[in-house]
């Protein structure tokens, strides 16, 4: 074999010359659309929308009736979690939560991490 390349055929230099300006016409499209997208999104922003929550009903619009029901089970599903936990389910109540955490002495907050972040040994020393 040589290490010369290999010298392509007049059609098969015309075809391997169209596919390149085919994938470069897509990525040149590629790259307009992600501009359009980012104005779509920064007018959004600029009009008061909060883009996370715009981003995840985007997302299960697109993924259509299946999706936003597995979503909205899993939001069920995590709230009686929260609730087994103590954690809160509504927005007041975990402002409220966040407020008293925020007034609490610093010295406290870390007694609760502390107490909170105990290594469980198990049966042999790792998990199964």
């Amino acid at each position: 074999m040589s290490d010369e390349p290999e010298i392509l055929g007049g059609n098969q230099s015309a075809d391997l010359n169209s596919r390149a300006d085919q994938i470069i016409a897509v990525m040149d499209e590629i790259d307009d659309a992600k501009v359009r997208l980012a104005d779509i999104k920064a007018n959004a922003k600029a009009s008061g929308y909060d883009l996370k929550a715009l981003s995840q009903v985007v997302k299960e619009k697109r993924k259509g009736a299946g999706f936003q029901a597995q979503q909205l089970e899993l939001e069920m599903v995590l709230d009686s979690y929260r609730k087994a936990v103590g954690n809160a389910t509504d927005l007041e109540k975990a402002q409220e939560r966040a407020r008293r955490e925020a007034s609490e002495d610093p010295d406290e907050k870390k007694a609760k991490r502390k107490k909170s972040s105990k290594v469980v040994q198990f049966p042999g020393g790792k998990p199964n």
